[in-house]
């Protein structure tokens, strides 16, 4: 078993509004409160699930967050790299960095990216996890490098320079939501050890088997890789899923507007 690491909680939301509302002062006010309240984090929904509800640019309402607060960590959810220019994204997020003042981090979606936001001048078959691991490798070059450089299959440079960097020209936290082995070794052979695992809207059986193929592809490195649990998580589930020993925290989503509810999740890890 993983060494359990210290338990945190982080709310995870999408940014929709009702009429009469401003999306502004909505999300600075949410923000303050959940930093106010304790919470670690602020994640918004991946990509996947903003094309399908609707709700605003992910990047982009956590700029309101980070304005509204001095100490909460702010988080993408599912960042689909692959369909995304990586001097463009490197960009948004060292962007992000620098308001919030080194507090972004950054969750990818390494899944076949939904039907919805294929992109329709590409045919026939694309190796979508490849392009993505090739852009953050793109992305990570551009956030440490002066002048920087990548030769890949799909993305090549060389003297790029680019700015903003991220604070302190680092790399931000990478977190990948829970995905296949075959998928986990393609991410550890490129170089990358997440520091966070999101278990995303998974079964308490599912969260199980998914950290032991974590701990079985990347070894000894597990130790140091947070585990989230996300997107589904309420009162009368959180004791169980909060309870299993390799599960460092969960990510609350609709519960986190009841502040009962939210309550009782906080107290069920003890």
């Amino acid at each position: 078993l993983r060494e359990r690491t210290s338990m945190e909680h982080g709310v995870a939301c999408s940014l929709r509004t009702r009429p009469g509302t401003r999306l502004a002062e909505a999300v600075a006010e949410a923000a303050r409160t959940a930093e106010e309240a304790g919470l670690a984090s602020w994640w918004t929904v991946g990509d996947r699930e903003a094309a399908v509800d609707r709700s605003f640019d992910p990047l982009l309402g956590l700029q309101c967050a980070a304005r509204a607060t001095t100490r909460l960590r702010l988080a993408t959810s599912g960042d689909l790299l692959s369909l995304t220019s990586p001097a463009v994204r490197a960009k948004q997020l060292a962007t992000l960095d620098w308001l919030s003042r080194g507090r972004a981090e950054v969750g990818l979606d390494l899944a076949e990216p939904p039907p919805v936001l294929a992109d329709p001048f590409l045919e026939g078959e694309r190796d979508s996890l490849g392009g993505a691991l090739e852009h953050l490798a793109g992305m990570r070059a551009l956030w440490t490098q002066d002048r920087a450089r990548h030769q890949g299959r799909v993305l090549s440079f060389a003297g790029a320079i680019a700015l903003p960097k991220p604070v302190g020209a680092r790399v931000p936290k990478t977190h990948v939501r829970a995905t296949s082995t075959e998928v986990l070794e393609r991410v550890f052979a490129a170089g990358v050890v997440p520091d966070g695992w999101l278990a995303w809207q998974q079964s308490a059986d599912e969260l199980v088997h998914g950290i032991g193929e974590l701990t079985a592809v990347v070894g000894d490195a597990a130790e140091q890789v947070r585990v989230l649990y996300g997107g589904s998580v309420k009162p009368d589930n959180a004791k169980e899923l909060l309870a299993l020993p390799d599960v460092d925290g969960a990510l609350v989503g609709g519960a986190s507007l009841d502040p009962d509810s939210l309550g009782d999740i906080v107290d069920a890890a003890g």
